[in-house]
């Protein structure tokens, strides 16, 4: 496995830029963003948790560091084409800003404006499809149970 190659794919696109991450911000969302050497060297010893057709669901994706990586590991590991591996990629977040780069960084997927925590609630600038998703994909249980293979 390239990581170098990996790492470099996931920096491309500017961890972390292009959003204010103010103290207050922080206070207030408790965002933690995690340094790529670090999310690889998780990552890596579970590779096989990657495998075509696995789904990975970050609940809290904020600009999509773990996604990313995720999405690299499938594609240069698991010869899968961008698009296969971004079918098999889910992410939310409750900040708008850090979905759209997490869309921006993966160049597509399915990553949407909610809260895992409480999937029925309506956040400013969440879309009514964003909605939708969220009560589909985490309201009932039994549903949400398919995602935590």
């Amino acid at each position: 496995m390239c990581w170098d190659k990996i790492k470099q794919l996931t920096d491309q696109h500017g961890y972390m830029s292009g959003i204010d991450r103010m103290s207050e911000r922080v206070k207030e969302t408790h965002e933690i963003f995690t340094p790529t050497d670090i999310v690889i060297d998780m990552l890596k010893n579970d590779v096989d948790s990657f495998a075509p057709q696995k789904t990975v669901l970050d609940p809290a994706c904020g600009d999509g560091q773990f996604l990313v990586v995720a999405k690299w590991i499938k594609v240069l590991h698991f010869n899968m084409t961008e698009e296969e591996a971004l079918k098999d990629l889910f992410g939310v977040d409750i900040m708008r800003d850090n979905v759209d780069l997490c869309k921006k960084r993966l160049g597509g997927g399915t990553i949407i404006m909610g809260d895992t925590l409480n999937p029925y609630a309506i956040l400013p600038q969440q879309t009514e499809q964003e909605q939708m998703l969220m009560e589909d994909m985490f309201g009932d249980q039994t549903t949400l149970k398919r995602f935590m293979v």
